[in-house]
């Protein structure tokens, strides 16, 4: 893995405008796609009196109607459609034991059972019988959510990855890393090396990857201090050299607080991307202090305008090469 550095005189445009308009519903993940014209949610859902466990859904966006329980104990759900059939991806527990993380002061204490070693598939070309199969298992690494797109005669997966206990890997750094995984038919898949992960620097979690224009663009969550997370992109030609997005992160939190489609409290309103000086280390644009006392203080801190191509990342060097 290697990432592209930005110079003090890089030079880019103006941060576009995103306007966040809601949350389509709560919950947990969901993931968008279209099947035979329709739209269409692959959701994870927890246990609730239609199902004891946790679980997993397809829901239909126009009509509201919603498929029978599916994928039992299995979490972190993803999508993908062809024109013949979907498929869901997710992960397996780790083991059975009960989950106890936020309910004592004592982190260490904390248990997750969640981040199993495999990535399950569910097909179905009807959204109503789902064939069942274990396309991964990777006992060396706790795999978590995953992202899955088609590009360069490929599809690759994304999948986030925590280290397990007796496996050391130097390409596991901050909780968590993305590790990827290639397959021809979307049922067989092989891991890459591991040379091929974003990024044991930070915290980089919740992958969502597409592939568009000969590059491979990935949205993650990043920490931000007081266990606040932001979406941030990025994007790699080879999933080897990537390149961070220079007006990171692509939303924050504020602006209104209209209800969204489900009546859940999503933040809402017109976002304010953040203007950053330095893409290697990322930092959030906060409020602006108000007062003439701060002003200097804001400048100092306000970027300048820096960078080169249209999105806001500059090329890759040239000695950044794959192994």
């Amino acid at each position: 893995m290697k990432e592209y550095l930005y110079g003090l005189r890089q030079r880019t445009g103006r941060a576009p405008v995103i306007k966040k308009l809601g949350a389509v519903k709560p919950g947990m993940e969901q993931t968008p796609f279209i099947y035979k014209g329709e739209l269409y949610f692959a959701e994870s859902q927890g246990a609730d009196d239609v199902c004891p466990v946790q679980y997993i859904r397809i829901r239909n966006e126009k009509t509201g109607q919603v498929s029978a329980p599916f994928g039992l104990n299995r979490y972190f759900a993803s999508a993908y459609a062809t024109d013949e059939a979907v498929y869901v991806f997710a992960t397996s527990l780790r083991d059975d034991k009960p989950m106890t993380m936020y309910e004592s002061e004592d982190a260490g204490a904390w248990h997750d059972p969640r981040g199993g070693h495999e990535v399950c598939l569910f097909r179905s070309a009807d959204l109503a019988n789902w064939e069942e199969m274990t396309v991964l298992h990777v006992p060396e690494k706790r795999l978590w959510n995953t992202s899955v797109c088609y590009g360069d005669g490929r599809y690759i997966m994304a999948i986030e990855v925590r280290g397990e206990e007796g496996y050391p890997n130097p390409y596991i750094g901050v909780d968590f890393t993305t590790f990827f995984a290639q397959s021809t038919d979307l049922v067989h898949w092989e891991m890459l090396p591991d040379e091929y992960s974003y990024t044991p620097a930070r915290y980089n979690a919740c992958p969502v990857l597409r592939y568009t224009a000969g590059y491979y663009y990935m949205i993650c969550l990043e920490a931000l201090p007081c266990a606040r997370y932001a979406p941030y992109i990025y994007r790699s030609r080879d999933l080897f050299n990537w390149e961070v997005g220079f007006h990171n992160p692509v939303m924050m939190w504020g602006g209104r607080r209209p209800p969204c489609q489900a009546g859940c409290r999503a933040d809402t309103g017109r976002a304010r991307p953040a203007r950053i000086s330095f893409a290697a280390v990322p930092l959030p644009r906060y409020q602006r202090p108000r007062g003439p006392r701060f002003s200097a203080v804001w400048r100092m801190t306000t970027t300048r305008r820096f960078a080169t191509a249209p999105w806001g990342c500059g090329p890759i060097p040239s000695a950044a090469k794959s192994p």
